[in-house]
C-alpha cells in the first residue's frame, strides 16, 4: 500500500485539498469537507476547522471535532471526522467517527487506515469508548467496525437518510495505538 499520511490540514495544503475536491466531482462535496464551499479561501477553511477543533463559534447542534485528511501523492484521498463528544443526534446517527474515501481510491484499505487513525485520535483525547455507526446496507463499514472490536448495541432507523443504522461501541483501551 502506498504511503498514506493522515493529519489535519495546514496552510500549505491548498493544492492537495483542491485536487481532493476534484476527486469527488459529481458527488456531494460534504463527503470531502463539511464546511468548504467553492470560492472559499483556504485560509478561511483552515480557520473554520481550527474553530471546530477548539469548539469555538460552532453552529447550534454541532460538537467539537477534528477533521483528519489522508494524503497520498499530493492528493487528499479521504477524510475522517472525529467528534470529541456525542450529542443526542450523534447518538442516533454518526457517532464519534465518520470517514469517506474518494471513489477511485476505495477498496485499497485507505478507509480502514482513516478509521483507525480516528480511533487513535479519540483515544488520545481521553475518550474510553467510541460509538460508531454505519448503514445496515454498508457491509464494508460493518465488517471494518467489527474487525476493530466493535460490539453491536442496537439498530436505529434514520428518518433523514431513510435507512436502518447499526450502532456499535469500541473499547479504546483495547484498541492498539
Amino acid at each position: 500500500m502506498k504511503n498514506l499520511v493522515i493529519r489535519q490540514l495546514t496552510p500549505n495544503d491548498e493544492a492537495a485539498f483542491l485536487a481532493g475536491v476534484r476527486e469527488w466531482a459529481g458527488e456531494d462535496p460534504a463527503w470531502h469537507s463539511f464546511v468548504w464551499q467553492p470560492g472559499m479561501t483556504h485560509a478561511d477553511h483552515i480557520r473554520i476547522l481550527e474553530n471546530q477543533f477548539r469548539g469555538e463559534n460552532m453552529e447550534e447542534g454541532k460538537v467539537p471535532h477534528t477533521m483528519l485528511y489522508g494524503f497520498l501523492g499530493g492528493i487528499v484521498i479521504g477524510r475522517c471526522s472525529v467528534r470529541h463528544r456525542l450529542n443526542d443526534r450523534l447518538r442516533l446517527r454518526g457517532g464519534h467517527i465518520g470517514y469517506a474515501v474518494a471513489p477511485r481510491f476505495r477498496g485499497s484499505g485507505y478507509g480502514t487506515r482513516l478509521f483507525h487513525a480516528g480511533l487513535d485520535h479519540l483515544k488520545g483525547l481521553g475518550v474510553a469508548t467510541a460509538m460508531v455507526t454505519c448503514a445496515k446496507s454498508n457491509l464494508v463499514s460493518k465488517r471494518m467496525i467489527e474487525c476493530a472490536g466493535g460490539v453491536f448495541d442496537r439498530e436505529s432507523f434514520n428518518d433523514d437518510d431513510d435507512e436502518l443504522i447499526l450502532i456499535y461501541w469500541i473499547d479504546l483501551e483495547k484498541h492498539p495505538s
